[in-house]
């Protein structure tokens, strides 16, 4: 089995691109540029990939695009075209690899492409998230960072320039390296991968609003009656635990019988006229670690009991 550590690049339509709002819903980001790098079992570097795309439906490159990856609008004129800068890709990567990249926001914009140009409807891999990876194992900050950040804090060098596809996906291969021989004696790579790794496919996160409320026991006494489903299957959650205040927000942990723990956050704000709004993001957790998943005696008293509306933060 092989690692395929990619990274992408993409354009959208700021507001030189005139495309209807229809087709910027369904492809908010086209991929200009793919880079990825395969690592074998030991997670050594044995090839890589690099290729430019020609977008058709946001020819125009926006200004932040342009800022970070230091390209001009010249630029935008070469390549190949998607389909068949996809199928190389998916020639270089082979029949046995996991994905690997850095955020999910790359397989996601991936997955979005590919759909819109009818390739494919799915991803035939797990990925593994490695900024969450350096998050979670080595960092815990709770806090997403940079590539260069991780590279700068795991002491790695820095021997070529970020912000080009290939490059970043070589950088965090390297980083994904770094983090599983530093975790060998603690978890096989199976267990690291088994705990991390994620569907692609799954609708991972869904999100409700709450408003017009008066203080924060309102928002919390309407948290408690609120059912929530599962993002990826629409199965009503099991709550496991409570909702509890963390700082300027509200978190709580819930159980899908399918997809293991689901996490909420609530962040609230005080509107005009005293009154409080809440945005409620619903989310697979991560980090499935098995000894982390919760049995079904496991659940909130007040649940075993079957009494969900009864469940409030104290």
């Amino acid at each position: 089995m092989h690692y395929i550590v990619f990274d992408l690049e993409w354009n959208s339509a700021g507001r030189a691109n005139r495309v209807d709002q229809a087709i910027q819903d369904i492809i908010p980001f086209e991929i200009i540029e793919i880079g990825a790098v395969k690592l074998d079992e030991a997670f050594q570097t044995i090839a890589r990939f690099s290729t430019q795309i020609r977008p058709r439906i946001y020819p125009i490159l926006t200004g932040p695009v342009a800022a970070v990856t230091r390209r001009h609008q010249q630029s935008m004129k070469y390549g190949l075209n998607f389909q068949d800068a996809a199928r190389d890709f998916f020639d270089f990567c082979g029949d046995d690899y996991i994905f690997c990249t850095w955020s999910e926001s790359d397989t996601a914009t991936l997955l979005m492409n590919l759909r819109y140009y009818e390739i494919a409807e799915q991803l035939d891999a797990l990925c593994l998230d490695v900024q969450f990876l350096f998050d979670h194992v080595v960092e815990q900050a709770d806090t997403q960072r940079s590539i260069e950040y991780a590279i700068d804090f795991l002491n790695l060098k820095k021997n070529q320039p970020f912000h080009q596809a290939v490059n970043d996906a070589w950088y965090t291969g390297q980083i994904l390296r770094e983090i599983v021989l530093n975790n060998q004696q603690e978890a096989e790579v199976a267990d690291l991968i088994n705990r991390y790794a994620f569907d692609p496919n799954l609708n991972r996160s869904s999100q409700i609003r709450l408003s017009d409320l008066p203080d924060l026991p309102a928002i919390q006494a309407e948290l408690g009656i609120q059912s929530l489903v599962c993002p990826a299957c629409s199965i009503q959650l099991q709550q496991i635990q409570a909702w509890q205040l963390d700082k300027n927000r509200l978190t709580a942990l819930f159980y899908c019988e399918i997809h293991g723990k689901v996490t909420a956050k609530c962040r609230f704000r005080r509107k005009p006229q005293q009154r409080y709004s809440a945005h409620v993001m619903i989310r697979l957790d991560r980090d499935q670690a098995q000894d982390a998943l919760y049995p079904q005696e496991a659940r909130l008293p007040d649940q075993a009991a079957g009494d969900q509306d009864e469940v409030y933060v104290t």
